[in-house]
C-alpha cells in the first residue's frame, strides 16, 4: 500500500505534454469529469477503490473503498474483484477469481468503465483529451474567437450507433489519430465523444467527419453529427444541434449536419410554469389576432423562438407557413438573396431563380432570429418590404406581393445600437410594434423542475434509457444554478446527466463540475431591464480572452513543432506572415524563450 502522498494515478492534463509518460502499459479509467490515467508497472499490482488507503483512489460512490486490484506479470494484464459491492464485470460477466484481460479490452468497475492500454504511451494516446467541463470552456473561447475575427468553426459528436455496443475506449484512440493536434476531444457519454475543430468550415468538417465514421475491425457502427458556427451562434447551441444530428443520423445516413432550426422548437411544448412566462403567453394571445410586427427580446437560449412559433400557432395565420431564419448565420452577401429570393444568373452559382423566405412564407409569418446581426444594406431592404409589403429578387426589377408577418428576435440592446449608429432608426420603429420579453431562466425558476424532467423524458426516450429522475441533492443543485446559458443550458445538462447516470435517477455527480461548483443565481433583474448574456461582455474582456486562448494555441503549435514556425504555421493551419505578426503583436518571442530557456529556432520567417 501506498501513502496518500506516494499515488501511482494522475489526471490527465492536455497541458502537460512535455512529460511523456513511460509506463508500457496503463489503465484508463473514465469518469464523468475525464479520464484518470493509472501507469501499471510490471510485477506491482495496484488496488483500486474509492477511498485510502486503495494505491488508486477513484471519486466514484459506485466504488467500494477497496474495489479491485490489477497486475501485469509476466506479459500479462490480469484483474481480481475484491469483494466490492456493486462488482466488477470483465466481458459482460461479474468475476469472482482473477481473469486475464486482453490489451484495448474494457473492465466495468461498478460504475465507472477502465481500459487498459499497451505499447502506447498514454499521453500520447490521449493527447487532446480533455474534461468535459474544460472542454465547454474551451469552445467558449474558441467560440469568441470565431465572432471576433470571423473564423470558423466546427463541433462534432461521434457515438455509436447501437447504445450498448460498448464505452468509446474502444475507438476513442482512432478518433485521436485521426484529428489534427490543435482540435479537442471530450468524452461527452460513455458511448459518445465530442470534437471542436478549429478554423474548420462546414464542407470540411463533412471531410473529417467521414473518415471518422468509416468502419474499422473491432469497432462498432458510428455516427457523427456536426455543427458549425456562424450557423450556431453560441457554445450552448453548438453543442445542441450537434447532438441532435448525431442523434438523426443513422448506418445508412452516417454524417448529419444541424438543421437550420432551433433543435425540436417545432415539437417541443411550451412550459408556463411561473408568473414571469405567465405574462408573456397572456400577451401571445392578446396580440396574436393582429398582423403587427413584434419584437422578442432575451438572452440566448431563452425560448425566443418557442414564443415565437407560439405567436404563430395562435394566429389566423397558423394554416399557412412559419418560416424561420437566424440573420447572423447568412454571410452579409447572401442575405438579401435567401430573404427576398433572386433570378437566375443573378450573381455566380445562381443557376436557377429561387424564392426567397418571404415568398415562401405568403399569408404566413416570417421570424428573423437575431435582426441585430444584419448588414446595413441587408436593413435598408428589410425596411422597404415591411413598409411597401412587396419584395424583389436579386437581379430583378419586378415586384412581387407578400403577406406576411415579421416577427423579429434578438439578444442584443436594438436601441443602443441605433445611438451607436449600428441599427437603423426607422427599421427598430418598424419591427417593434409591440415588444415582448422573454425573462432569462433564473427569473423563472418556478420552471426549473418542470422543465427538467421534460428534457429527462425527451432524452430517455430518444436513447433508450431507463433514468426516471433526480435524487433530492441533483434537484437541489439544479434549482441553486444560475443557468447563464437558460433553457438551451439546462437541457444540455440533463441529456448528457441522463447518458452518463449509471441508475434510475440521476445524481449530483451526473450534473457535471459547472452544476456541482454551483454559485446561487443572482436576484432577477428589473422588469423590462435584460441582463446581458455572457456574449455580451465588454469588448475589451473579448480582445483579451482571444489573445490568451491565442497564445495558448501558437505556443503549443510551437512546441510541437520544436520551435519552427513553418511547422508550426502548418499546425495551425495559418499563412506564416499572420503566424509571424501574431507572435510579434503577442509577445510570444519572450514567452517561448522563457518556457524553453533558448529561442533561437525562432527566426523572423523560417524558410
Amino acid at each position: 500500500m501506498t501513502t496518500p502522498e506516494d499515488k501511482t494515478t494522475v489526471d490527465h492534463d492536455a497541458s502537460a505534454h512535455s512529460v511523456p509518460m513511460r509506463a508500457q502499459a496503463s489503465l484508463l479509467i473514465y469518469l464523468h469529469g475525464g479520464v484518470k490515467v493509472v501507469p501499471l508497472e510490471p510485477d506491482r499490482p495496484l488496488v483500486i477503490g474509492r477511498a485510502f488507503p486503495a494505491d488508486v483512489v477513484v471519486d466514484d460512490l459506485s466504488l467500494s473503498r477497496q474495489h479491485a486490484r490489477i497486475g501485469w506479470q509476466q506479459g500479462q494484464l490480469w484483474i481480481e474483484d475484491l469483494g466490492s459491492t456493486n462488482g466488477t464485470h470483465v466481458r459482460g460477466e461479474r468475476i469472482t477469481t482473477r481473469v486475464s484481460v486482453a490489451p484495448g479490452e474494457t473492465v466495468q468497475l461498478g460504475a465507472a468503465t477502465a481500459s487498459v492500454n499497451v505499447t502506447v504511451s498514454a499521453d500520447a494516446l490521449l493527447r487532446g483529451v480533455i474534461a468535459h467541463e474544460r472542454f465547454l470552456a474551451r469552445l467558449e473561447d474558441e467560440v469568441l474567437r470565431a465572432r471576433t475575427f470571423g473564423r470558423p468553426l466546427a463541433l462534432l459528436m461521434v457515438r455509436a450507433v447501437a447504445v450498448g455496443s460498448g464505452h468509446a475506449a474502444r475507438w476513442l484512440p482512432r478518433i485521436r489519430g485521426t484529428l489534427r493536434p490543435i482540435d479537442t476531444i471530450s468524452l461527452y457519454a460513455p458511448g459518445a465523444v465530442l470534437a471542436m475543430l478549429p478554423e474548420t468550415d462546414r464542407e470540411q468538417a463533412h471531410r473529417v467527419a467521414s473518415s471518422l465514421v468509416t468502419p474499422a475491425l473491432g469497432e462498432p457502427p458510428l455516427v457523427c453529427g456536426i455543427a458549425t458556427w456562424p450557423e450556431a451562434r453560441s457554445a450552448q447551441e453548438l453543442l445542441d444541434r450537434a447532438r441532435d444530428a448525431a442523434r438523426a443520423a443513422t448506418p445508412s445516413s452516417a454524417v448529419r449536419h444541424a438543421s437550420g432550426q432551433e433543435p425540436d422548437a417545432a415539437s417541443r411544448s411550451v412550459v408556463v410554469a411561473s408568473p414571469a412566462m405567465r405574462e408573456v403567453y397572456a400577451l401571445v394571445r392578446k396580440i396574436a389576432g393582429s398582423s403587427i410586427p413584434v419584437l422578442i427580446q432575451g438572452e440566448t437560449g431563452a425560448g425566443k423562438e418557442v414564443v415565437a412559433r407560439a405567436i404563430h400557432a395562435e394566429s389566423p395565420r397558423r394554416s399557412r407557413p412559419l418560416r424561420s431564419i437566424n440573420c447572423g448565420a447568412i454571410p452579409a452577401t447572401l442575405i438579401e438573396s435567401v430573404l427576398f429570393g433572386h433570378e437566375k444568373g443573378a450573381f455566380t452559382g445562381a443557376e436557377r431563380a429561387a424564392p426567397g423566405l418571404f415568398e415562401q412564407a405568403d399569408g404566413g409569418t416570417v421570424m428573423l432570429d437575431e435582426v441585430g446581426e444584419l448588414s446595413a444594406a441587408a436593413q435598408a431592404a428589410l425596411l422597404r418590404v415591411l413598409e411597401t409589403k412587396r419584395v424583389t429578387r436579386v437581379g430583378s426589377v419586378q415586384e412581387i406581393e407578400c403577406d406576411v408577418r415579421v416577427v423579429a428576435a434578438t439578444h442584443r440592446d436594438l436601441e443602443q445600437m441605433v445611438a451607436s449608429g449600428t441599427f437603423r432608426r426607422d427599421l427598430l420603429y418598424r419591427l417593434n410594434a409591440m415588444t415582448l420579453r422573454v425573462p432569462p431562466l433564473r427569473e423563472r425558476p418556478e420552471e426549473i423542475d418542470v422543465l427538467s424532467e421534460l428534457f429527462l423524458e425527451e432524452a430517455s426516450k430518444a436513447s433508450g434509457l431507463a433514468v426516471r429522475t433526480f435524487d433530492p441533492q441533483a434537484r437541489a443543485l439544479l434549482r441553486s444554478y444560475a443557468w447563464p446559458g437558460n433553457v438551451r443550458e439546462l437541457r444540455n445538462v440533463i441529456e448528457r446527466a441522463a447518458l452518463v447516470c449509471a441508475g434510475d435517477a440521476i445524481r449530483a455527480e451526473d450534473l457535471g463540475e459547472r452544476i456541482t461548483h454551483v454559485e446561487s443565481a443572482p436576484p432577477p433583474s428589473s422588469p423590462g431591464v435584460s441582463v446581458p448574456a455572457r456574449a455580451d461582455d465588454a469588448d475589451a474582456d473579448f480582445k483579451d480572452r482571444v489573445r490568451q486562448y491565442e497564445t495558448e494555441l501558437i505556443l503549443e503549435a510551437l512546441r510541437r513543432a520544436g520551435g519552427n514556425q513553418t511547422q508550426a504555421a502548418k499546425i495551425l493551419r495559418m499563412p506564416l506572415r499572420t503566424l509571424v505578426h501574431k507572435m510579434k503583436s503577442h509577445g510570444i518571442r519572450k514567452l517561448w524563450a522563457g518556457a524553453e530557456g533558448d529561442d533561437d529556432e525562432l527566426g523572423e520567417e523560417d524558410e
